[in-house]
Formats: structure tokens, sequence, C-alpha cells
């Protein structure tokens, strides 16, 4: 058997030029080494399998030599990268820990883009304010990504809205499908209206112009949207970036907790 360039040599001694599969072949060789892992082995396999259809091209196309052998070389290279990320161990346990930590896990840091150079301990700061004021996750401040949204909940963050009832205005900055809050907050917020704890709650940055900078959890039948209107509140930036004349726009950590919004 002919190993790695004794194929070239044999080619140039019989004054032909090496075959797509020599040259195959040998460009797979002289990127391992012997013996062969079992990684190794089958990117072979899938090589070997790629050649029939390299021959079928050959004859079937005009790419000159040199384009096939260029061709060759980068089905090795991504031959190989394919092999390194898919075919090892440690690509394996990374991915597994990857699904685990971003939809299994308690702690959700996973998803939000931090700027390291400015803040060391990789933390959102808006995402310690929503822990620190509702550990629990109640009032539309979970920072459990949203990866569902349901038809029926009709408004979205970033919203501007107008509520209903007592006429004051608000940003959406979270929501939930139904009423996630103490029970004795419930009864005494929704009174008779039973029926409000399970349409989707929404939270609201209320403008500061209406009425004193606060946050509310209201349920949907009670806002309507609002364009071309600006919302005044202190917290405001730590949770959108800028205003298009229609909506806030989330800033990245909050996109990754709605990314259907």
């Amino acid at each position: 058997m002919l190993y790695g360039n004794e194929f070239i040599v044999k080619a140039m001694r019989e004054g032909s030029q090496p075959t797509q599969a020599q040259q195959l072949y040998y460009c797979f060789l002289s990127q391992v080494k012997m013996p062969m892992s079992w990684q190794d082995a089958m990117v072979l396999s899938m090589l070997v399998c790629c050649v029939p259809i390299q021959y079928w091209i050959s004859q079937h196309t005009s790419v000159s030599q040199d384009q096939r052998t260029a061709e060759v070389y980068r089905l090795v290279d991504q031959s190989h990268t394919w092999a390194r990320r898919w075919l090892t161990v440690t690509s394996w346990k990374d991915w597994l820990i990857g699904i685990r930590q971003k939809y299994f896990a308690e702690d959700y840091s996973y998803w939000y883009l931090v700027d390291d150079s400015k803040n060391p301990l990789g933390e959102c700061p808006a995402v310690e304010v929503w822990r620190y004021r509702q550990p629990e996750g109640a009032f539309g401040m979970s920072p459990r990504p949203r990866n569902m949204r349901p038809k029926y909940v009709k408004w979205r963050v970033g919203q501007v809205v107008k509520h209903n009832l007592r006429g004051y205005k608000g940003v959406i900055i979270g929501w939930d499908m139904k009423a996630k809050a103490p029970e004795e907050w419930i009864q005494m917020m929704h009174m008779d209206k039973k029926h409000w704890r399970d349409q989707p709650q929404y939270t609201l940055l209320v403008d500061a112009k209406d009425r004193p900078a606060e946050i509310t959890y209201v349920p949907q039948e009670n806002i309507t949207p609002i364009i071309n209107t600006e919302v005044d509140h202190p917290d405001l930036y730590n949770f959108f970036d800028t205003f298009d004349g229609a909506q806030y726009i989330p800033r990245p950590w909050l996109r990754a907790v709605y990314p259907m919004d």
C-alpha cells in the first residue's frame, strides 16, 4: 500500500499527473498522525465518498485541474474543522452545558450581552435590579427568557400605551401570560374583576409627566397602544436604547429576555 507522497512520487516517475483521488488522499494524510484516530477515520470515509461526485463533476464541467485541486484542499480543511468541532468529547460536553445553561438553569446571565470592559463582574445591572426588587420574578420582572409568545399576548416590550381607566401613559418593559403576583395584591387591585388575573399582564414605566415616576402592573384590557409619544422616567434608558418615533428600542439584555417581541 502506498502512503502519502509515495503516490505523488510514483505518478511523477510514470510521467503522469496525480489523480484527484491521489491528491485527496495525500492532502488528508499530510494533516493527520499515525495511527489514525477514529475522528480522522470518519473524515477519510467522508472524503472517499466524495471522490465519485468529484469525478462526475470533472467529466461534466469545464473546471480546470488547478481549480479542482484548490477545491480538494478546501474540502479537507472544512472536514477537519467540522471534525474538531463535532467529533470530540469536549465539543459535545460544551454543547450540552450550553443547552443546560440556556434552557434549564435558574441563572439566566448566559442570555445577556454584557460589556466586560465596563462591567468586569459580568453582571447586567438592570437584571440585578429585577432580582433585588422581585426575587420571585413577580410583576413581570422575571429574567427568565420568554421564548414563547402566544398570539393572545397583544402588546410588545417597547410600545407606549395609555391606561384606559386612569389616563396615564407608560412604556412596556415586561409581560406575563397571566398575573404573577402575590394573591393579596391581586385581590386588592383587581377587586371584583376576577377575569383580569387570567389575562396577559404588562409591566409599565409610568410617564412622570402624568403622575409620579413609578412602575405599574396592569391587565391587557386596560391599556391601548399609542404612537409618536415619548415617556419621561428616570429608569427609561436602563431598559431602552432609543425612541424611533413609534416605540422604544430595547437594549440587548432586554431583547434577550423577550426575543419574540
